[in-house]
């Protein structure tokens, strides 16, 4: 199967919802996260798809803006989303790195996720550098974790995240 990644696009959001609930669920919007999601656009221009050969979605990344505590808005990840028979091939990885990609050719100095430490600390994510910045609610059993591009950016931070309004 062929999968291409592109950019999202608008008549992607009906698809990329059913896809998100089928992963997570829709009790998902009781979470922290939905803080910095709900009534707030994603960051487009950063967001991508995954379509196989007949353009069906079959994977997608998003992003949202965040403020830090120094007033400065990065993007924060998730949800990563792989249709579940594609899971454990490789999908979500190439998504990942290209999210990356997206976010450091943007120019942000770093972004923050809220996940599972098993799967994405080998991307490079850690707890240490966002150890004195704080949600505004409870992330368990996932984790709050981020990544410098630019080294220091975050670990000199301390306070309160809270929604890009």
């Amino acid at each position: 199967m062929t999968i291409t990644l592109q950019a999202e696009n608008i008549t992607d959001k009906a698809d990329i919802t059913q896809l998100i609930d089928t992963c997570f669920g829709t009790d998902r919007k009781t979470r922290t996260v939905y803080q910095f999601r709900d009534g707030i656009d994603a960051y487009e221009k950063l967001c991508m798809t995954a379509k196989d050969e007949n353009g069906n979605l079959v994977g997608s990344l998003r992003f949202w803006p965040v403020t830090l505590p120094n007033g400065e808005t990065i993007p924060l990840f998730g949800p990563l989303a792989v249709q579940p028979d594609l899971q454990g091939q490789g999908l979500g990885r190439r998504l990942i790195q290209a999210g990356h990609d997206q976010v450091k050719a943007a120019g942000y100095p770093a972004m923050l996720i809220i996940g599972r430490p098993d799967y994405y600390k080998p991307f490079g994510y850690s707890e240490d550098v966002i150890s004195n910045l704080q949600l505004p609610g409870p992330v368990a059993p996932l984790t709050f974790m981020g990544l410098e591009f630019k080294e220091g950016y975050l670990s000199k931070l301390s306070g309160q995240i809270t929604a890009a309004r």
